[in-house]
């Protein structure tokens, strides 16, 4: 089909000749192609628009990605066809499709308008080899209208209208990574899933309308939910999407973490200081570098010698701990030569392994897009990690930050699939530790997409930077995060990157990309413990509460004395919290909607709407 359209003018929905009920579905036939409206829940809608004219069950015998519902026949949708145009209502969503023009007016529950679909068009053009579309979607944007969501971008501004937005992950963006989620929530009340998990970009509120535009599909598909409140719009993700299960409670706890901890004995000795001083914690974490070749995904004995005595020691005081797990194998690494073997490596064009990248020659990345790797990559882990008492998983790079656009997975080329990797890696652990434990799994993973907060996920804003600036844009970052349908976020407290000033003994800034900005004044670690005490401050009130950083000390008595005193106090109020966070972790789990949440989710009114943090 995309062959035979690729020297053929743009495709659009338009021209509208014939019209069927199928159940309680409506499809409908254009000029070039069908369009099938179905309903999924009484405020959710999905379209689909197919040049191909493929009927309804052809069209949905593809599960999209991050979507594990299916339509609802139940649901009563009432169809009626006049002169030039036919309506559907459900109890809390109703269209109008114009027969002449293919544009379509969404409205909520007692017909308030919420936007109009004024463009559906393809576009034919051939990427990594495949004939295919490129595909643009546009919609109504009355002016003064809000958008949130869209995942993680950091560049400080709560309201995403009136500039381009882009929709795929980025570890090297300018102000900190991007990490793409295709669901929109606007202030009109309601919010869209785009199905497509290739790169795209969004213009949310410019010249009046919004505009999605993506780089690979054959058919434009999105789900539109309506809500009377915003918890209502949350509802739906979740339905949609799945739920976020309850974390452990160690989960919503403090984690001590830093860069790195080089043994266990350094390990233990700061485990027992928390213990000696009495100052709650419940995880820390063992990070990168355990190994002796990266893709070994076990530890080097002569540093972390009997892992089963330091977690058994570390359990006796009350603490568990969580263990990084790369997706990221050199040559000299103990599985590479299995996975090679099996095929579980991203290829390119001529089906060779990709290795690293020109700048960054550590290792091939493993493909958990094929389930049987994804079950391999876990048993690993139960193996070498949870056999010896580790509880929980770090999942770094999983964007992946070796870009899969011009590669190829298992489920399809790195263009196509752009963004999928975080969810089917998070998936692939969550699935082996369910099957394989009985405690709740928690995995920090360093991106997302749509359905990843169903597997025991939590994430952070990657390696950020130790500045006033940056913990400024933390705020705005978070809340559009947790506003995307992923109610688990942390950012390193007080940044990852090292302090201009202080010396490391291990030099790892050529690893990483410059994610720096124009904040006012050099933090040195002369004033840092500032910083730091307000970077904690803020961390208390985050769902996931997680020091970070590339700090020779980075516990609460490594900044001195007075920023000590305040650091535990605030310390402490977390756990007094502990009761109230649990309860809103359980509701969250219900309903779906955030507990960190920005003022526009609960108070609908300028003042609310101007207030970016």
């Amino acid at each position: 089909l995309a062959e035979y359209y690729l020297n053929q003018p743009e495709i659009s929905a338009e021209k509208i000749t014939a019209c069927s009920a199928d159940g309680n579905a409506l499809s409908v036939k254009c000029a070039r192609g069908m369009i099938h409206i179905i309903p999924y829940g009484p405020n959710i809608l999905r379209y689909i628009f197919d040049p191909a004219g493929n009927g309804r069950e052809a069209c949905l015998s593809d599960a999209p990605w991050g979507i594990s519902a299916g339509p609802d026949s139940e649901i009563p949708m009432l169809l009626k066809e006049t002169g030039d145009s036919f309506t559907g209502d459900l109890p809390e969503l109703h269209f109008f499709l114009n027969k002449d023009t293919g544009t379509i007016l969404f409205s909520g529950p007692e017909g308030k308008e919420l936007l109009s679909l004024l463009e559906c068009s393809l576009e034919p053009a051939e990427v990594l080899g495949e004939q295919t579309f490129h595909i643009r979607a546009v919609f109504s944007a009355p002016e003064g209208e809000r958008y949130y969501g869209l995942g993680q971008h950091q560049d400080g501004v709560l309201d995403l209208g009136g500039r381009e937005q882009i929709l795929w992950h980025d570890y090297s963006h300018k102000g900190g990574e991007i990490i793409a989620v295709p669901f929109l929530i606007s202030s009109r009340g309601y919010g869209i899933i785009f199905d497509n998990p290739s790169r795209m970009k969004v213009f949310p509120g410019m010249n009046k309308t919004t505009v999605w535009e993506a780089e690979v599909g054959e058919t434009i598909s999105f789900f539109l939910i309506s809500g009377r409140q915003t918890d209502d719009i949350y509802r739906g993700y979740r339905l949609l999407c799945g739920a976020a299960p309850l974390p452990p409670r160690r989960g919503l706890g403090f984690i001590q973490c830093k860069q790195r901890y080089a043994s266990q004995d350094e390990l233990l000795a700061v485990a027992s200081s928390y213990h000696e001083k009495k100052y709650p914690c419940d995880i820390f974490v063992v990070d990168w570098f355990h190994w002796k070749v990266l893709g070994d995904m076990s530890l080097d004995p002569e540093y972390w010698p009997d892992s089963s005595d330091m977690n058994r020691r570390l359990e006796e005081m009350g603490y568990e701990t969580m263990i990084s797990c790369w997706p990221r194998f050199m040559k000299e690494s103990a599985n590479y030569d299995f996975l090679e073997k099996h095929g579980w490596f991203m290829k390119d064009s001529e089906g060779h392994t990709v290795y690293g990248t020109p700048d960054d020659q550590r290792g091939a990345l493993i493909d958990t897009t094929d389930p049987a790797c994804g079950k391999w990559y876990f048993e690993t882990i139960r193996k070498n990690y949870a056999d010896l008492g580790y509880k929980y998983w770090w999942t770094d790079e999983d964007e992946p930050d070796i870009s899969p656009h011009e590669s190829f997975l298992s489920a399809g080329t790195g263009a196509r699939i752009h963004n999928i990797y975080p969810l089917t890696h998070t998936r692939s652990i969550y699935e082996g530790h369910r099957s394989a434990f009985s405690w709740r799994c928690l995995t920090l993973s360093r991106s997302a997409y749509l359905g990843a907060q169903q597997y025991g996920t939590t994430f952070w804003s990657s390696d950020i930077f130790p500045e006033w600036d940056v913990l400024k844009r933390q705020i705005p970052t978070a809340l559009n995060f947790c506003a995307s349908g992923m109610p688990y976020w942390s950012s390193d407290i007080g940044g990852w990157q090292a302090l201009p000033d202080e010396e490391s003994q291990e030099d790892y800034h050529s690893l990483l990309i410059n994610t720096s900005s124009d904040g006012k004044g050099k933090v040195t670690s002369l004033n840092y413990p500032e910083l730091y005490v307000r970077w904690f401050q803020f961390g208390v009130f985050c769902p996931t509460f997680r020091t970070h950083g590339t700090r020779k000390g980075n516990e609460v008595w490594s900044y001195g004395k007075t920023a000590e005193r305040i650091l535990v106090k605030y310390l402490k109020l977390r756990y007094r919290l502990m009761p109230y966070i649990y309860s809103l972790a359980y509701q969250t789990f219900r309903t779906g909607a955030p507990f960190m949440r920005a003022l526009w989710m609960d108070f609908n009114d300028p003042q609310a709407a101007a207030v970016q943090d």
